[in-house]
């Protein structure tokens, strides 16, 4: 488990200290659905499985769309 900063839409984009393993414990954490969601650890996107690190930055954005 990592202790990580996390930031989310969902949640006023605050800034709170958290611990987990990887961005979907997380999620998981804060009844976040990821459907319709970008995560990033740190400026890299990341997937709901990357292993967190101790000081991370995870952010739960809206994706954005793309249009044809």
């Amino acid at each position: 488990m990592a202790d990580v900063k996390v930031m989310s839409h969902a949640h006023g984009n605050q800034l709170r200290d958290m611990t987990g393993s990887t961005p979907g414990d997380i999620a998981q954490e804060l009844e976040l659905s990821l459907s319709g969601v970008a995560i990033y650890v740190g400026s890299s996107e990341a997937k709901v499985d990357t292993a967190l690190a101790d000081g991370n930055i995870v952010s739960f954005q809206r994706a954005k769309t793309t249009s044809g």
